[in-house]
Parts: structure tokens; C-alpha cells; sequence
């Protein structure tokens, strides 16, 4: 695997909420990993990428996407959205649940969605669309589920399984909670489908009081996906839970300039996590994640190097990946960024600062550059990054 040394950086976001910034100017990787950060760095390597000033940022994580076949989505009838999304500076997918597969019946049994889950893991461990990193296999509990299927998930290395379709009138018997407790003594996340029914129509509805009974680890798109819960409720799991929330594209903008606001007042950015909850319904969105950077940095006012941190190490951290952070030993999933030629900033956090889009010039995923010079799905940046001789 090539070498890269990537020097004259002029910001670097490092992913990392207690320190979001680090003053270095250069980055040497080596086997797929971040070996070095540092000051005018100086190593040998078969690429010299020089950034010429612009900003260095983790890769992008969508914390809610929907993949399906490959980078086939049936809920668009649209070829080659990963590699959009991976121009769009995105290089990790987390599965929110694969619901788009033609004639799934919905809500599922509990052996069609298992074995959704094993067919779609095992696929995408198989298949990295443009080096992009899809994390697959999300079980849908659903009634009926065993201890067996839960040990046979997390042979597979599945981390995730999540409350969509589950009957919420069934909680009384217990079986709800014991999937948590499962999922837990397993290491595996749980997530819950919040607020009003999704495109399916068939999806339950929860807020404050399902949450507080199921205690999952993640609320999927507390802000909507696309219909929110009652802003009371979710303004007390902001106050009232430590669960990880998310903010999505798909969902109500009002309602996510409320929880910024949440948020900032009470300091817990590290609850906050970025995605877009697409393919489906609200589309394919390419550059759904720098679209959610920007208004919570413009609108909701929170520092642009945070807004990037729910964005990357805050969905590594909550799904228990070893993503979404620039950092020596960590995979060297990087995006190279500038404001956009003609834009009134002076730079990529600037930009968002501003509540403009920047350009994406280089992506890097696990030390392979994917995109050199510019991206197919950004404007051009007023100053590219560019491969040196030295």
C-alpha cells in the first residue's frame, strides 16, 4: 500500500470534540493508517500531496443511511449513490436498517429480518464502493427473536439492530427490554425509528415516553425522519437522557435548530450525531452531511470544528468504530476542503461558519486517494489540493 505525505495543511479538524483543531501542517500515512502528524514533516512516500493551505477533516460517517444492493437503491431506482456520497466527502455509511429490498414484506418476520441482516452484512463486507466503508446488517427487532439470533449477529460482526417496526403493545411481556439487554451483553447498539411513521407507513410511532421505556443508545433522527416527535419530547431527552441523538436531512429544520439551541446550553455536543436517512424518501443526497455541518454552524451558531466532530468522531464513538478521527494509529480516512470560488469566506470552516457549502479537492480512505483534485459533486474549490514531486 502507497505511502502519502500530505504537508502544508492549513487547518486540521481533527474529529475529536475535547480538541477539535491541532496545529500541524503535515500528516505521513503508511499502510492505511495515520503514522505521523506533526510541523513540516519530511518522510519518504510514494504520493507527496500538497494542500496548499487549505482544511484537513476526518472522513464524513452518515450515522442513518439505507442501503440496499450494492450502490443500487430501489427507493430512487438510482445507480452509484456511494460514490456520489463519497464526492460529497463521505467514507463510512452506518445502516439504519436495509428496508428498500423489493416486495420486503413490512413490517418483517423475525427470519426475513434476520436474514436481511446476515445477507446484507455479508455482502458489504464484500463490496467497498469506491473505498467507502458500509457498515451493514442492522437486525430489525421484531417479535420472536432468540438469544440464538443475537450470538449468531454478533459472530457476523453485525453492532447494530434497531426498534422500527417492533409492536409496542407487546412491551408489557418483557421481550422489548430483554433485545436490549441481549444486544448489550453483546457489545451491540440499539437504536429506535423516533417521531411519526417513515415512507413505509407501517413504522410505530415514539417519543419521550418510548424511549424512556426501551432506553435505546441512539434515537434515530430525534429531529425528524421526515416527522418529528412533540418538541417537548424531545427537548427532554435532551435534558433527561444521555442517549446519542441525531440530526438528519430527511427531518424538520425547526426542530433542529431547537435541539442545537438544547445543546448548547447544556455543553453536550457529544450527544449529537449527523446523517441523512437516504436513500428513501427524501431522496439521494450527496452532500446531505456538509449541508447539516453548515446549518448547524450558521443557524444554530455552534463553532463549525464541532459541527464536523457530530459528523465524524461522535458517530465513530457511538457505534464503537475506530473512525471519524485524525489521530496517529486511526485509519487515515481524510477529506481535503476550501471554500468555494466565489464564496465571501476566507476558508472551509469559515464557509460553514457562513452557511456556505465548501469544495472537496482530495478524499482519502484508509490512506487510498479516491478523489484528487476535485469532486464530481462540489464546486470547485477556489484552491486545490494537488500531487507534489517533493
Amino acid at each position: 500500500m502507497a505511502s502519502i505525505l500530505i504537508k502544508n495543511i492549513g487547518t486540521l479538524v481533527t474529529g475529536k470534540l475535547e480538541s477539535p483543531l491541532r496545529a500541524a501542517d503535515s500528516i505521513f500515512i503508511q499502510d492505511g493508517l495515520v503514522q505521523a502528524i506533526g510541523n513540516g514533516l519530511a518522510q519518504a512516500a510514494d504520493q507527496v500531496i500538497d494542500a496548499n493551505g487549505i482544511t484537513a477533516i476526518p472522513g464524513l460517517i452518515d450515522s442513518h443511511s439505507h442501503p440496499s444492493i450494492g450502490e443500487y437503491t430501489p427507493a430512487q431506482n438510482t445507480i452509484g449513490w456511494i460514490t456520489n456520497y463519497m464526492h460529497g466527502g463521505v467514507t463510512a455509511l452506518i445502516s439504519a436498517g436495509e428496508l428498500h429490498l423489493p416486495g420486503l414484506p413490512l413490517p418483517p418476520d423475525a427470519r426475513t429480518a434476520l436474514s436481511v441482516a446476515i445477507v446484507t452484512k455479508k455482502c458489504y463486507d464484500n463490496l467497498r464502493p469506491s473505498g467507502v466503508k458500509v457498515h451493514a446488517g442492522t437486525l430489525l427487532l421484531v417479535p420472536g427473536l432468540t438469544q440464538k439470533d443475537f450470538d449468531e449477529i454478533q459472530s457476523l460482526g453485525i453492532k447494530l439492530v434497531k426498534f422500527i417496526f417492533y409492536d409496542y403493545s407487546l412491551l408489557p411481556n418483557g421481550e422489548a427490554n430483554r433485545y436490549v439487554d441481549w444486544a448489550h451483553a453483546r457489545g451491540i447498539k440499539v437504536k429506535i425509528h423516533s417521531g411519526g411513521v417513515s415512507r413505509s407507513g407501517v413504522s410505530q410511532v415514539a417519543g419521550f415516553d418510548m424511549v424512556q421505556k426501551i432506553r435505546p443508545d441512539i434515537i434515530g433522527h430525534i429531529t425528524g425522519g421526515p416527522i418529528p416527535m412533540p418538541e417537548a419530547d424531545m427537548l427532554r431527552i435532551a435534558n433527561e437522557t444521555d442517549c446519542f441523538m441525531e440530526i438528519c436531512t430527511s427531518g424538520n429544520y425547526r426542530l433542529a435548530l431547537s435541539l442545537a439551541r438544547a445543546v448548547k446550553a447544556n455543553g453536550r455536543y457529544d450527544r449529537v450525531l449527523i446523517g441523512t436517512d437516504t436513500p428513501g424518501g427524501t431522496g439521494i443526497v450527496p452532500r446531505g452531511i456538509l449541508r447539516e455541518i453548515a446549518f448547524l454552524s450558521a443557524v444554530g451558531e455552534i463553532p463549525a470544528e464541532k459541527s464536523i466532530c457530530m459528523a465524524t468522531g461522535n458517530v465513530g464513538r457511538a457505534h464503537d468504530l475506530n473512525l471519524g478521527i485524525i489521530e496517529e494509529g486511526r485509519p487515515a480516512d481524510i477529506v481535503l476542503l476550501h471554500k468555494i470560488t466565489g464564496s465571501v469566506s476566507k476558508d472551509a470552516l469559515d464557509s460553514f461558519a457562513k452557511g456556505d457549502l465548501p469544495g472537496i479537492s482530495y478524499v482519502i480512505i484508509d490512506g487510498v486517494v479516491q478523489v484528487a483534485g476535485r469532486s464530481q459533486q462540489t464546486p470547485p474549490p477556489e484552491r486545490a489540493a494537488s500531487e507534489s514531486c517533493c
